[in-house]
C-alpha cells in the first residue's frame, strides 16, 4: 500500500520528536527547500535555506541547542500536493535549561504527494526576546 501524504508527513513529525535526523532526511528530495519569515540575521537557523544537506546541517543545529518536550501535529491538515499545521511545541534550550514554547504554522508544499518545501511562520518578538534573554545571561 502506497503511503499517503499524512503518513509521510507523519513519519517525518515523529522523525523530529525522536530526534532522528536519517529518519526525517530520507522523506526528503535533494533539492527540499525550508523557509521560515525570521530574518537571516538572526542565526543560522533562520531565513531561507535550500538542498537537502543544507536543510538537515539547519535542523542538526536545533536538534543539538534544544531537548524536545512537546511537538503537537494533531492539528495537520493534508492534501495531496499541499498540508498545513498549527504546532504548539515546547523545547528546552540545552545550554541554559529554559523553556522554548510558541505554536509555529507549517505549510508544505508536495509533488506527487511528497514534500519539496516547508515555509514555516513564527512569533518573530519572542525569538527576538529569547535570543536577547541567552546573550544577556552569556554577558553577566
Amino acid at each position: 500500500m502506497p503511503k499517503t501524504t499524512a503518513m509521510i508527513l507523519g513519519d517525518i513529525y515523529d522523525a523530529w520528536r525522536a530526534q532522528d535526523i536519517d529518519w526525517l532526511a530520507s522523506y526528503l528530495p535533494n533539492d527540499f527547500s525550508h523557509i521560515t519569515n525570521v530574518p537571516a540575521s538572526i542565526g543560522p537557523t533562520a531565513g531561507s535555506c535550500h538542498g537537502k544537506r543544507a536543510v538537515i546541517d539547519r535542523w542538526r543545529a536545533v536538534m543539538a541547542d534544544f531537548e524536545f518536550l512537546t511537538f503537537d501535529t494533531s492539528g495537520l491538515i493534508t492534501e495531496r500536493n499541499r498540508a498545513a499545521a498549527e504546532i504548539p511545541f515546547r523545547y528546552r534550550h540545552r545550554a541554559s535549561g529554559k523553556l522554548f514554547e510558541m505554536t509555529k504554522g507549517s505549510f508544505w508544499t508536495l509533488e506527487d504527494g511528497w514534500p519539496v518545501r516547508l515555509t514555516e511562520y513564527y512569533d518573530l518578538a519572542y525569538i527576538q526576546s529569547f535570543k536577547a534573554s541567552l546573550m544577556s545571561e552569556n554577558a553577566d
